[in-house]
């Protein structure tokens, strides 16, 4: 039974005899206190509790330590976030929660935290971020709701599975967490049935068995082939659901037949077959208890939407709903642990984390989208013992799926906004896999004036700061003009945003072989931010979300320019590339040509490639290395550029396969008057 309502005091006592009796309100839930304006560290709820069955337990996500009791007796504390607290419930009508998600003393905070939240505790992605407020607004509250399940003398408290192939077939082997009151044996219910495409529901009836207590018990289930679960772009994404009953309990989770595994090379196999990684990474909000079903679709659309087929749930985990739609899309998913930067070196530290990332495995290791753990992000002094740690403890829970100790700094090449220029993309930062790049770009003027009032313009760069603006990149490093209004700002830093996030994909896709896939940051901006995201917070596109949408087709067309302003008779064009990420060959029309103050076709031919090919069709070297009669087609091509009135053109390129247009680049390019006359044709 889930609870929808409870009564709520935001009031620091340790225990309930420091509570007073009024000043309770009633809040529905889930809740966190945050969002309704309140700068609290700890919060009470007292919950009725149904009557039934023999025996009673909670079920609660709370953010971050919770503490129980019911009729004044302590009953018990949980610590961690995303995944629940199962406790059994004495006799009574209610219970009385204490949740607590205390700030970190300065000193503590930021560099050896203790509380295992990732972004939600420490991030340059939340409110204040990495200045000294941010750990304001925090995320405290019963974000995941609460729930009674009503069992008995043998409970169901938890399932979840492993799937591992086997010739002819899969051997599926499902966990049962099973809370018994005395050495048991019990009959347990399988079945497996599909859940987005009709089909025939699989049953077996197996033996469990066991000492009292509560623990892990298994069953293996040896299944014939099934339908794949595949990603949205290549094939569709088989979903079925595992439900398992105990006694007239039952619980379910999703269960998706595919295999994943890393090769020598570093490419991803999803059934067998190497897939480049089109991703983005993903914080979806600061306050899970705000995020629906509804949401989680939406947000996977988007990701379909921007053509990628993987995104990264970057150093937290997220809410349910997020998993689940990306289960049912067929969208990949990279999941950190929640470590963000450092943490306290010692030993009492390290246990706890490595408990928490077992957790993880078990709450998250039913969903098929899941293709890879990673133990921390961007890691400082911990990454060389955090980091070996957590990674055999995570491969050790969950030996069917790749394991990364850590995403580090050398994987996220921030040139253009960190350091360098945009054209350091070229030498390929971060490959094989780079997991972060980008620049951040403000969200539209409209939502500016709403969330920053009068800050908004002329610019309070102590505000804009708190919203995790980052003036010195901006405006130093990657030269974004403030211009004359706040829409001229906002036209500057999105243009410069969605150029950057073209050139570097464009370079990456190029690069196919030697780069391996990509993951963007970031997809969505998690709160009333200026970021790195190329949505905000309502989801309304940036300039960036369309560059990265282009980018990232699974069929691309890559131009090289010869340079940005070249003189009238000169080449536009350098190299001009096709890049496939589907497995089935493709004959492609492709057409260059340039708009401006004349048009000019350049070049219109057929081009085919093989399953996920990547290859350069023009070069304008090799054109000038070609034999005469090849040279002399491009003769009217050469007198036409000569003839070309000065000024801004666009560079075109389609490529189309029949109808359907797959890619369309655009470059700007200006054509100036030569200083001398112009002699020899190139």
């Amino acid at each position: 039974m889930r609870l929808e309502r409870a009564w709520f005091l935001a009031h620091g006592a340790e225990t309930p005899e420091g509570l007073p009796h009024g000043g309770w309100r009633e809040v529905g839930l889930p809740h966190q206190w945050t969002l309704e304006g309140l700068e609290a560290e700890v919060g009470w709820y007292r919950l009725p509790l149904p009557e039934g069955g023999p025996r009673r337990f909670l079920r609660s996500f709370g953010d971050y330590y919770q503490e129980a009791w019911v009729d004044g007796v302590h009953l018990g504390r949980h610590e961690g976030y995303f995944f629940p607290w199962l406790l059994e419930l004495p006799p009574g009508g209610e219970v009385l929660l204490r949740v607590s998600a205390p700030k970190e003393p300065l000193g503590v905070w930021p560099r050896i935290k203790r509380q295992i939240k990732g972004v939600l505790g420490q991030h340059d992605c939340r409110p204040g971020g990495t200045t000294e407020r941010g750990q304001e607004r925090g995320t405290g509250g019963l974000w995941g709701g609460v729930e009674v399940w009503v069992r008995e003398e043998v409970a169901l408290l938890g399932l979840t599975h492993r799937l591992l192939p086997r010739p002819g077939g899969w051997r599926l082997w499902v966990r049962l967490l099973v809370d018994a009151l005395r050495p048991f044996r019990e009959e347990v219910h399988l079945r497996i049935g599909p859940e987005n495409f009709p089909g025939e529901a699989l049953e077996k009836r197996a033996v469990l068995e066991g000492e009292g207590g509560r623990g892990w018990r298994e069953v293996v289930w040896d299944l014939p082939e099934m339908p794949l679960w595949e990603v949205w772009e290549r094939g569709f994404p088989h979903l079925f659901r595992l439900e398992a009953e105990v006694l007239g309990a039952s619980l379910s989770v999703p269960l998706g037949f595919r295999t994943v595994e890393l090769d020598g090379e570093g490419w991803l196999l999803l059934n067998g077959k190497r897939l480049f990684l089109r991703g983005t990474n993903i914080i979806p909000t600061q306050w899970l208890a705000g995020y629906t079903e509804a949401l989680a679709q939406q947000d996977v659309a988007l990701v379909k939407e921007a053509n990628l087929n993987a995104v990264r749930v970057h150093a937290h985990v997220t809410h349910p709903a997020f998993y689940r739609a990306c289960d049912r899309e067929g969208v990949l998913v990279w999941q950190d642990f929640p470590l963000q930067w450092g943490y306290a070196p010692d030993e009492a530290f390290a246990q706890e984390a490595l408990r928490q990332a077992q957790a993880m495995v078990e709450a998250l290791g039913a969903h098929p989208s899941i293709y890879l753990w990673c133990a921390q992000n961007e890691p400082t002094h911990n990454r060389h013992t955090l980091g070996p740690l957590l990674a055999a403890g995570l491969r050790a829970a969950d030996p069917t799926r790749p394991v990364k100790e850590a995403s580090d700094f050398r994987e996220h090449p921030y040139p253009g906004w960190y350091w360098g220029q945009v054209r350091d993309f070229l030498a390929l930062p971060g490959a094989p896999l780079p997991s972060e790049f980008g620049a951040q770009a403000l969200p539209r003027a409209e939502l500016l004036r709403k969330v920053l009032g009068e800050a908004a313009w002329p610019p309070n760069w102590e505000v804009y700061a708190y919203h995790n603006f980052q003036p010195h990149e901006t405006f130093r490093v990657a030269g974004v003009g403030l211009g004359n209004s706040l829409e001229e700002f906002v036209e500057s830093s999105q243009g410069y945003q969605a150029r950057l996030l073209q050139f570097a994909i464009h370079a990456y896709r190029r690069a196919k072989g030697r780069v391996v896939g990509y993951f963007q940051f970031m997809l969505v901006e998690p709160w009333e931010g200026i970021t790195w995201a190329v949505l905000d917070v309502e989801r309304v596109p940036k300039k960036g979300f369309f560059a990265l949408k282009e980018a990232s087709s699974p069929v691309l067309l890559s131009l090289v320019p010869y340079r940005a302003e070249v003189e009238v008779g000169a080449p536009p064009l350098q190299e001009a590339w096709l890049i496939s990420d589907l497995d089935r060959p493709l004959a492609l029309k492709v057409r260059l040509f340039l708009e401006g103050p004349e048009s000019l076709p350049l070049w219109e031919e057929g081009v085919t490639l093989a399953p996920g090919e990547a290859r350069r069709f023009f070069s304008l070297g090799e054109l000038w290395e070609s034999p005469l009669e090849v040279q002399a087609r491009f003769l009217p091509l050469q007198e036409a550029l000569r003839r070309l009135p000065p000024g801004p053109y666009r560079l075109v390129g389609e490529a189309y396969e029949g109808e359907r247009l797959w890619s369309r680049q655009v470059l700007e390019v200006r054509f100036l008057e030569p200083i001398l006359p112009l002699g020899v044709a190139w």
